[in-house]
């Protein structure tokens, strides 16, 4: 009988969500890695509260922020469009929520967290995935406030993000805090001196967190993407117009060991690991999602893709 038992419990777990019962926000959710990870964690049973720029927030950045600063985000996009949280939201039903936010605004940051408890109750999962730049040009040519604006966004609003999470995440009895960084932070990558060093910021964070909230059940990790087919690189804002998704893809297929070209999907399913009990004794590390490219000496022996 015990047998019995032990089968149907197994039918049992594999038919939950992975992250059943479980509360997160993920900042920088309309789009890219942070979209494809909000739409997973409701599939796997999670409630979810997301935060990004919504787009009457993006058009009106330039006079908040400045024109120069403003260029490193978004802002073609359409209400009710793909990448409008409230139509995310609404398309996702009850288990999302979403609350337009600078992340850069401790404030509105708070609020964000505030808004996750009285919707849900409390939060055992934060994702900070919202992130600029990538391409700011030299660090003796890159002006200096899209430096600044980089480093508030992909570095002080982690460590506002991770300062806010602790107190919830011990309420709960422990949770998970998943940042995501770069391959930029492993690689010298010239034209992203801004952008590199605050995602190698935000891996030192990481390895802080994870020893602060160790005594209370709190992990910390953070990925690094290589090149990921999101709108930061085919819809760029540092440009007027686009690459193209099919470019980009057959560009990012032809740049690594494995001739495939990362989605977003590919780091959504690295954060959801991560997140989730599974890894519950895996922190303070750092997880490269990037086809092989940090692994790599040399790009000889790659196997050469075929033209078209």
């Amino acid at each position: 009988m015990s047998q019995i038992a032990d089968a149907r419990d197994e039918v049992a777990r594999r038919a939950a969500g992975r992250l059943d019962g479980k509360v997160a926000l993920i900042t920088g959710g309309a789009s890219g890695i942070g979209l494809a990870t909000v739409e997973r964690f409701v599939a796997e049973g999670a409630k979810v509260l997301f935060c990004d720029l919504d787009p009457r927030q993006g058009r009106a950045l330039g006079e908040r922020i400045g024109e120069t600063a403003a260029r490193l985000h978004h802002r073609r996009r359409e209400d009710g469009g793909p990448n409008d949280g409230f139509a995310i939201a609404g398309r996702l039903g009850d288990a999302a929520v979403f609350i337009p936010c600078d992340v850069t605004d401790a404030a509105a940051l708070a609020r964000a967290f505030a808004a996750a408890q009285e919707h849900f109750g409390g939060l055992d999962i934060l994702v900070n995935n919202a992130g600029v730049g990538g391409g700011e040009v030299s660090i003796e040519g890159c002006d200096e406030a899209l430096f600044d604006r980089t480093i508030a966004v992909n570095l002080k609003a982690v460590w506002r993000g991770m300062k806010l999470a602790f107190p919830l995440l011990r309420a709960r009895g422990g949770g998970s805090i998943v940042t995501t960084s770069s391959i930029s932070a492993l690689l010298g990558m010239p034209g992203q001196g801004a952008y590199g060093a605050s995602k190698a910021g935000v891996l030192q964070l990481t390895r802080v967190a994870a020893m602060e909230g160790a005594r209370d059940l709190i992990r910390a990790n953070a990925v690094c993407p290589g090149g990921i087919v999101t709108p930061i690189i085919y819809d760029s804002p540092l440009m007027q117009d686009g690459f193209g998704k099919a470019a980009v893809e057959r560009g990012l297929a032809a740049s690594q060991p494995l001739p495939i070209a990362g989605q977003p999907e590919d780091i959504a399913n690295a954060i959801l690991w991560l997140a989730s009990d599974e890894s519950r004794f895996v922190t303070g590390q750092t997880v490269p999602v990037d086809g092989g490219l940090t692994a790599e000496f040399d790009s000889r022996h790659r196997k050469p893709l075929a033209d078209g």
